[in-house]
């Protein structure tokens, strides 16, 4: 199988494995600064990637839900594909917010961006399961982990002087903002099916 197939196709199994490291390293690396922006960023990976196993592996089902139950496509891998789902938790949630718990200073506003954007996911999980009025993959842990982390972390740095009210009103702008290309990777093949058809 090519890597990058493989990598589709199980890159969620690595998520136990990246946690406990990510725990371990967390611990070590900010238990005497657990509220610095550059703990809150390693944390905001930690918290996805316990996400994205909600999503994705246990009980997982989220590329299946969002094609039965948003796009009603009658394929378990079309718009939402495997491939797609991949690029999306790897390459643009988890290497942002690495990046941004590496290299606090100069990328800052990225790492708070995305603490933004996980609070606006939280919600579209919520909105959409009182909408639907279905449990969604990815529910529990954006109700139990999202919303309380996300909360407090932009509440912290308000209280801290670091935040004024307007930005973290910039920074649920920009969380929006950051779920637009996310939507038009699957939204855009999809629109262009239904016209062929």
């Amino acid at each position: 199988m090519h890597p990058l197939n493989l990598i589709s196709a199980d890159w969620q199994k690595a998520l136990p494995v990246l946690i406990a490291i990510g725990i371990v390293v967390w611990l070590i690396l900010f238990r005497n600064t657990p509220t610095t922006e550059q703990a809150l960023f390693a944390a905001a990976l930690i918290i996805y990637m316990i996400h994205q196993i909600e999503e994705h592996l246990w009980p997982g089902g989220f590329r299946q839900f969002a094609n039965a139950r948003l796009f009603k496509s009658g394929n378990d891998d079309w718009p939402v594909t495997e491939g797609g789902v991949a690029l999306v938790n790897v390459g643009y949630v988890w290497l942002p917010i690495l990046f941004a718990a590496l290299f606090p200073g100069p990328l800052r506003w990225l790492g708070l961006a995305w603490i933004g954007g996980t609070l606006v996911n939280a919600l579209t999980h919520i909105i959409g399961a009182l909408r639907l009025r279905s449990y969604n993959p990815g529910l529990v842990t954006s109700i139990v982990l999202f919303l309380p982390f996300t909360i407090w972390a932009l509440s912290r740095e308000v209280s801290a002087g670091l935040l004024t009210g307007w930005q973290v009103v910039g920074l649920l702008i920009a969380g929006v903002l950051l779920h637009i290309p996310v939507a038009a990777l699957f939204v855009l093949p999809y629109r262009r099916g239904e016209a062929r058809a």
